[in-house]
């Protein structure tokens, strides 16, 4: 028996999905270990292996794939832990970073109302001071060509004097590299003659698009985090080959693919947010699996709160990634976060006595009072626990206890008594708010964009979800909520539901019409390098599926929209004017109606192309229905809070293990699963399906059991 992996670490809990060769998926999960991750993530690990029934070191050595996901990179940006790094840029452009794009750069990444106030009107530091920043006399010009080739003493001398101000890391972004990388090639050469062991990058291979703050900046943050990314995944490579493992390791992107753990340490800025992409990548797997195409996919973890919206089945991408308000230019699935999660901590203002959950979390450590780890402040699970939702002898399939008495105390003390209500009405009130906070970015990521939810179902999943979701869905008016079998551990389930993805991409704007042999020969291009890159990853023809598109737009406009290529092998004419009709309609539909404006022209701009290498994903196979009452799971009654009733209500208990496909539970109930917690409210229904997703509803619409 062979073995894929799956881990993906959050703030709070690692948590790890073991697939077998027979399509059999088993799942662990654990504390975050934050001063060294890898101890979590051998302990989710163990978790997986003990419900297997083998060792750690077994099923490590039966394991030929490790797929990984992790929060370090967005954190070391938030945490400022970035290594210090130089930069060489043309002569005269030192102070690209500093001038971002204009105007825009006062105000990109901030919201609404910080956008009418002059106060936080001040651009970010950038990311590379100009002191650490060297012009290089060198220059190539828009058509590619090559007029001032960089002089190899200078570029020494540079470097040099980078790494004697403290540079752990150099970037290397030069004018119009990306329509001809030679002189960035050349200083790359010089680089690993005179400085072996140096991380450094050049943008034509990080980011060869057009825009020179883009381009520079996402050059900037790759070399900040290289230096750390490439010692945490070596340090990983390292102890899982000690405890056995001899497989590869893919890492999981921002855009949704699957990356060597090799490649990733040089491109690790694809690593930014590609945490939460991994459980949309599931999400969009088992939507597709039980027949919907329409989703909102919630996560609601230990730290953060994050949404992403599948439409027609496919995923949206942000057109301009940011990250601490610093762009970079690599695509990415369009998720968006709120610091609400069950490691939020619950506080009172202290100017107003208002209370607030987030951002700021209480992590894996010290973690919620519950945990008993040395926590202070109540946390959004120390309410859930107090709301009676959570339970010890299941709570994390019973291997942890939580400590009731001590988080009561503690609540009553600095949130129940100072707002001068009883422990259960003010638990009930922090609760109501954290789900305020939630719809209000539902709504801005749904209606605020034009989508109705009434044609969607809500994906739940995430430790804290199932507690929240029910009473949010209703309020959003969603067709009906899914929590899914893989539930708390989805993001880990989202990685062996991934693939092996290269991209690779040309800039060169080109106004239509265009001579149709220009356009293939780029594209054949494209696909021979993401080709060959799949095939020394093992990937056979069969196995490998290219993925086309153009980024276009009206001419003299910045708008950009990527248009797909839908028809395979060479286009002709009559192909291509489909592609600028599509191009019109996408633009329309993003846009407006009669937004387009045909009499400027069409430019295209940037081509790509996506090669995916096609990986075995886990095997749904359903078990038959049985009867509808779930008598084999029923626990017994017991005394929780119900928002929607604002009381305590006598609510019937579950055990998931214990639930057949079929089963039926009425409201108010409770289930509770070795990962995880599900409140079903009064009046609302859930129906355990064929492959043991809860499925939720408040009327008899969608409770048929389909999935």
């Amino acid at each position: 028996m062979t073995y894929v992996i799956g881990v993906d670490i959050g703030g709070t809990f690692t948590d790890t999905v073991v697939v077998d060769d027979a399509g059999r998926a088993e799942f662990g999960k654990s504390l975050s270990t934050p001063s060294d991750f890898t101890g979590g993530i051998l302990n989710s690990l163990a978790v997986a292996a003990e419900r297997i029934g083998i060792t750690t070191a077994r099923l490590l050595e039966d394991t030929r794939l490790f797929l990984h996901s992790t929060t370090i990179a967005e954190n070391a940006i938030v945490d400022g832990a970035l290594a210090k790094s130089g930069l060489l840029v043309t002569r005269g452009f030192e102070n690209t970073l500093y001038m971002m794009r204009g105007g825009y750069g006062r105000w990109s990444g901030l919201s609404d109302d910080e956008k009418k106030d002059p106060i936080y009107q001040d651009k970010p530091p950038p990311l590379v001071p100009v002191r650490m920043t060297r012009g290089i006399r060198e220059r190539t010009d828009t058509n590619g060509r090559v007029l001032v080739r960089p002089a190899e003493n200078e570029v020494r001398a540079a470097v040099g004097d980078l790494i004697r101000h403290g540079a752990e890391s150099v970037g290397v972004s030069f004018l119009w590299s990306f329509r001809n990388a030679e002189n960035e090639n050349t200083v790359r050469r010089i680089i690993k003659q005179a400085f072996p062991g140096l991380f450094f990058s050049i943008s034509s291979e990080i980011a060869p698009i057009m825009g020179e703050y883009e381009r520079t900046s996402t050059v900037a943050l790759n070399v900040g985090l290289g230096p750390m990314v490439s010692k945490y995944l070596d340090n990983l490579q390292k102890r899982l080959k000690e405890n056995g493992f001899s497989g590869k390791m893919l890492i999981m992107q921002a855009y949704g693919g699957l990356l060597a753990a090799e490649e990733c340490s040089s491109r690790c800025v694809g690593l930014i947010e590609s945490g939460p992409v991994s459980g949309l990548v599931g999400t969009k797997l088992l939507g597709k699996r039980m027949s919907h195409s329409n989703v909102i996919a919630i996560d609601i973890g230990g730290t953060t709160f994050k949404v992403g919206v599948i439409n027609e089945g496919a995923i949206e991408y942000q057109r301009e990634p940011m990250v601490l308000r610093y762009h970079y230019a690599l695509p990415k699935m369009d998720v968006v976060s709120l610091g609400v999660a069950g490691g939020s901590i619950v506080s009172l203002d202290t100017r107003t006595n208002m209370p607030r959950v987030g951002p700021q979390s209480a992590g894996a450590s010290p973690g919620p009072l519950c945990y008993g780890f040395g926590g202070r402040e109540p946390t959004l699970t120390d309410v859930d626990l107090i709301l009676g939702y959570l339970n010890s002898e299941f709570f994390l399939g019973g291997h942890m206890k939580l400590r009731t008495e001590d988080t009561l105390r503690t609540f009553k003390k600095k949130i129940a008594d100072p707002l001068g209500m009883d422990v259960m009405q003010a638990a009930g009130a922090i609760s109501r708010l954290a789900n305020s906070l939630i719809y209000d970015l539902l709504h801005k990521v749904t209606v605020s964009r034009g989508l109705d939810p009434r044609e969607y179902m809500l994906f739940s999943y995430g430790g804290t979800a199932g507690m929240h979701a029910a009473d949010i869905a209703e309020e959003l008016g969603v067709k009906g909520v899914v929590i899914p079998h893989s539930a708390s551990v989805h993001g880990a389930f989202g990685l062996v539901s991934a693939d092996v993805i290269y991209e690779d991409q040309y800039t060169q704007p080109m106004q239509v019409p265009v001579k149709p042999a220009e356009i293939n020969s780029i594209f054949a291009r494209l696909t021979d390098r993401v080709k060959a890159q799949l095939k020394s990853s093992d990937f056979v023809e069969d196995n490998i599926l290219v993925r086309r598109s153009i980024d276009m737009r009206f001419r003299r406009q910045v708008h950009l929209v990527t248009t797909p290529v839908e028809t395979a092998g060479d286009l002709d004419e009559t192909e291509l004017a489909g592609i600028n009709e599509l191009f019109i309609s996408l633009y329309q539909n993003r846009y407006g109606k009669d937004s387009a404006f045909r009499e400027a022209g069409i430019e295209l701009v940037t081509f790509r192309v996506r090669g995916v290498g096609l990986l075995r994903k886990p095997e749904s196979r359903g078990e038959p229905r049985g009867p509808a009452v779930p008598d084999r799971a029923f626990l017994g009654t017991r005394q929780a809070y119900f928002k929607k009733a604002r009381r305590s209500l006598e609510a019937r208990t579950y055990d998931y293990v214990k639930l057949h496909p079929g089963n039926r539970i009425e409201g108010p109930a409770i289930i509770w699963t070795p990962i995880t917690t599900i409140v079903v409210n009064p009046g609302q229904k859930a129906f355990c399906d064929s492959y043991k997703n809860i499925l939720i509803t408040w009327s008899a619409r969608g409770l048929n059991g389909n999935g």
